[in-house]
């Protein structure tokens, strides 16, 4: 019996927060307030009343918490490159460049000082963390993100187009330092030793990158030529204005990519950048992006309800003031 009502709870739980996530939006638009900040709220309020609410734990839950944690980004990164405007280029996008290659590096290494400094973390660990702060999130940032595709090239605010963009490239940068805090862990194990920096340079930031960029081209263009250009109607998929193909495209990407060994998160952000520039002012654009945009906020839901809850119950328990600050 109480299994049931444990599963009827589920039910009336999520449905409620489908509703929450079409309308929670709308009740903090201009107000110092966002959508995930809402729901993490909410799950820590709900962990913390006397019922016998079901809690999520990162190392029991590791699997299912990982997967939904990577679907909930790749569709939001799918998002965000089919929302830009404006064409690439080394000038057009010069601000994410300067994110990308100035700012993130400083972020990573200050955080990681800090950890070390403040918390007397090991140096491997300090990077880890580090690495893991240093980017920013799309999904996150939805409220400072680009709006929808439009057709003007250049009705975007810089800053939101800036912070898209670095959001979008930012992990191709971030992943080869969570690895290389990796290697440093298991070199300090064996004694400290220089010889995995070489293969560090060459396979997990030139080589991996290089992969997920390249999938992200080919996947994009292939994809784009199909989308708009196909001769056999069933496969000119924009007639159809079918917006759960954003989905295909996405898991394509993604896959390829990991089964090569590159970034996959880079290779669909890659991916949706070069779909929308195959044929820029087409209005399926939006029907993809329209789509993503809701999958990617009933993830966020569950998610951030659920991190409330972990929160409350076990999250926070070991936190000291100098992790705190």
């Amino acid at each position: 019996m109480g299994w049931v009502i444990l599963s009827d709870t589920v039910y009336l739980a999520m449905g409620l927060g489908a509703l929450g996530a079409a309308v929670v939006p709308r009740l903090v638009f201009k107000r110092p307030l966002s959508m995930p900040m809402v729901f993490l709220a909410a799950g820590a309020v709900v962990a913390a009343l006397p019922w016998p609410v079901p809690t999520v734990d990162p190392v029991r839950d590791r699997l299912w918490i990982e997967h939904g944690s990577e679907l909930c980004v790749i569709v939001s990164l799918m998002g965000a490159g089919l929302a830009l405007n404006r064409p690439f280029g080394r000038r057009a996008w010069g601000g994410p460049w300067r994110l990308l290659g100035i700012s993130l590096p400083l972020t990573i290494a200050g955080t990681g000082l800090i950890a070390v400094l403040l918390l007397d973390w090991p140096p491997a660990l300090a990077l880890l963390l580090a690495a893991v702060l240093a980017p920013t999130d799309p999904v996150l940032a939805a409220e400072v993100r680009v709006g929808e595709p439009t057709d003007a090239e250049d009705d975007e605010d810089e800053v939101r187009f800036t912070l898209t963009a670095e959001a979008g490239l930012n992990d191709g940068l971030a992943f080869p330092f969570v690895l290389a805090a990796l290697a440093l862990a298991a070199a300090a194990g064996d004694g400290w030793s220089t010889g995995w920096l070489g293969r560090w340079l060459l396979i997990d930031v030139l080589v991996k990158i290089a992969v997920g960029v390249a999938v992200g081209i080919v996947a994009g263009r292939l994809l784009g030529r199909m989308f708009f250009r196909a001769q056999a109607n069933a496969l000119r998929l924009s007639e159809h204005m079918e917006g759960f193909v954003a989905l295909g495209a996405t898991f394509l990407a993604y896959g390829a990519a990991e089964l090569l060994h590159g970034y996959g998160f880079l290779a669909v952000f890659v991916t949706a950048c070069t779909i929308r520039a195959a044929e820029r002012s087409h209005g399926y654009h939006r029907v993809l992006h329209e789509f993503t945009e809701q999958i990617e906020r009933l993830l966020t839901v569950v998610l951030l309800f659920l991190l409330g809850g972990f929160l409350v119950a076990d999250g926070l328990r070991t936190l000291t003031w100098q992790g705190a600050l």
